[in-house]
């Protein structure tokens, strides 16, 4: 048997995002695609204390202080951004979990990927990390002036990527 594409699906946490999936399913057969589900999300910020400041005591000794009770919380238990990554992708995966039971349901294999930062530029360097064959995202279909106040994921994509993308632009309900 020949090895399967990947097919990367980005989304961005709407239901609208989802619309692909069923003519990814009409379109592309589960045993030809591996599906990659790919979620930017803004780049966590760790929480941790600024530096104690130093306060005069009694006898002249000085003791660090901080400036609210939750500085020195955080002080004593810093959250880190790895640790904000990993709940972050706790909280995706479980918000994903039915469809992607639906897709294995389906009959295909898929993954789930969750990248921090700005869309096209996390999307952009996913697909060679990722050996992409095909992208399929539903797009809002834009032009004029909307398109140009708003940017377009989608076109950025075509832009940059040398890999086919399929394009959905679903109809009003």
């Amino acid at each position: 048997m020949s090895h399967k594409k990947n097919l990367l699906i980005p989304l961005d946490g709407s239901p609208f995002s989802l619309q692909v999936l069923e003519s990814v399913k009409q379109f592309l057969p589960p045993e030809e695609y591996t599906l990659i589900l790919l979620q930017v999300i803004a780049e966590p910020v760790g929480m941790i204390a600024g530096p104690a400041q130093p306060a005069a005591a009694a006898g002249g000794a000085y003791t660090p202080m901080y400036t609210s009770h939750q500085d020195a919380l955080r002080a004593h238990h810093p959250i880190y951004a790895t640790q904000e990554e990993e709940s972050q992708f706790a909280v995706i995966r479980s918000a994903m979990q039915n469809v992607i039971n639906q897709l294995t349901a389906w009959g295909y294999t898929v993954d789930l990927a969750v990248r921090f930062g700005e869309p096209v530029e996390e999307i952009v360097n996913f697909v060679p990390s990722r050996k992409i064959d095909l992208v399929a995202m539903t797009t809002h279909g834009r032009s004029g002036l909307s398109r140009l106040l708003f940017g377009s994921v989608a076109a950025e994509l075509v832009r940059q990527l040398d890999i086919p993308i399929f394009l959905l632009r679903p109809f009003k309900k």
